[in-house]
């Protein structure tokens, strides 16, 4: 490398590309004896040299023998400049994406007399294939409430729960079910998780998995966290959040299902706990809701914007479904498996839903965030 082109390349870094001699240019981009262009020992070289190549080639073009810049109007004239060529766009954002696995109504208690029985209980299927897919790369894991049967004891999240499904918790963001305060104040379930599911009095909370998602965790048993109506704590802190996010897309993950064509379709208590919450939702821009609480794989066709999964198919029995439900899409009642959700930070998403017994993707998509929110 001679010293010539060393000190080529130093005026370039200098005084940049534009300020460089043609006869510099040249060779900096001159290929040497051996067939190696010299730009090929950087990749700084190569863009600078390039850059001052087509600069001086430019302004060799457009400058006149006077050396009046032909792109400058006239000061004595009243005509506009000529308009200047567009600079050429800046490269689009890197596009991220996150996954997220979420399924409720999970394990059995373990003093039940079918403790043992796979017809009842296989959670433990439902926790391999979680564990499958945190090894592929999946990022976070929300439960969705029921997660630990029958009562939500500590000594029951200790002795199963934490057993499968332990090796999951740095990564965990759970909602609480109506077997978790079936304990008194829930404390099972708010001593096992500790400060990843807030607290008994303030359970509701958000986190944001990847640029342009946001997801809100809220607590469908409305008689003991104070409502789930638009005046209650809750509601108003629900509300507040959705106005002020700047995320273009929003999850919102309760136990109740609004919708089923499960057991508890029509139930008016389960419609209770679950329509606030959903109006809330709907009136901030939430894209996605999910739900346990019927034992069943469900996914809705959206409903005021917002597209609906129920996923209680975590290992506790299944339920029969019933009659189908208004814009019900695909159900299933004899697989337990997991929701696999792929947010996208360009306002899109996939989902799959596997089965736990044999990996098999059972209903998989892909859609864009659409719901606009009601902020007026």
């Amino acid at each position: 490398m001679s010293s010539e082109w060393v000190r080529c390349f130093g005026q370039v870094r200098r005084h940049g590309s534009p300020w460089v001699t043609l006869e510099c240019a040249a060779l900096l981009l001159r290929t040497e004896p051996g067939g190696l262009p010299l730009m090929s020992q950087t990749g700084v070289a190569r863009a600078l040299a390039l850059g001052a190549a087509s600069a001086l080639m430019l302004g060799a073009c457009s400058v006149g023998s006077s050396g009046a810049d032909p792109q400058r109007a006239d000061p004595g004239s009243t005509s506009p400049a000529p308009t200047q060529a567009t600079a050429s766009p800046e490269p689009s954002e890197e596009v991220k994406t996150t996954d997220v696995v979420t399924v409720g109504d999970i394990a059995c208690d373990p003093t039940s007399p079918v403790f043992d029985d796979p017809q009842y209980c296989r959670h433990e299927v439902v926790s391999r294939l979680t564990n499958r897919l945190v090894k592929q790369g999946a990022e976070w894991f929300v439960p969705l409430g029921d997660i630990q049967y029958e009562e939500g004891s500590l000594a029951a999240f200790n002795a199963v729960y934490d057993k499968w499904f332990g090796r999951f918790r740095s990564i965990t963001e759970p909602i609480a079910g109506n077997h978790e305060w079936y304990t008194d104040g829930a404390a099972g379930y708010f001593d096992y998780f500790g400060t990843r599911a807030g607290t008994a009095q303030k359970p509701w909370r958000s986190f944001s998995p990847v640029a342009g998602w946001r997801i809100y965790l809220l607590d469908s048993n409305c008689e003991f966290v104070g409502g789930c109506g638009p005046d209650s704590p809750q509601g108003r802190w629900l509300s507040k959040e959705l106005k002020r996010s700047d995320a273009e897309c929003a999850i919102a993950a309760w136990h109740h299902p609004l919708h089923t064509s499960g057991g508890y379709n029509g139930d008016e208590p389960t419609i209770a706990r679950a329509q606030p919450l959903w109006d809330l939702a709907d009136a901030g821009g939430v894209d996605i809701v999910l739900n346990g609480h019927d034992h069943i794989y469900e996914r809705f066709a959206p409903i005021d914007g917002m597209t609906q999964f129920t996923v209680g198919s975590g290992g506790k029995e299944l339920y029969e479904i019933g009659a189908k439900a208004p814009k019900s899409r695909v159900r299933f009642d004899d697989r337990v498996g997991v929701l696999r959700l792929t947010l996208s930070s360009d306002g899109t998403y996939s989902y799959a839903f596997i089965d736990a017994t044999n990996d098999k993707v059972m209903d998989a998509g892909t859609q864009n965030c659409t719901n606009d929110p009601s902020k007026g």
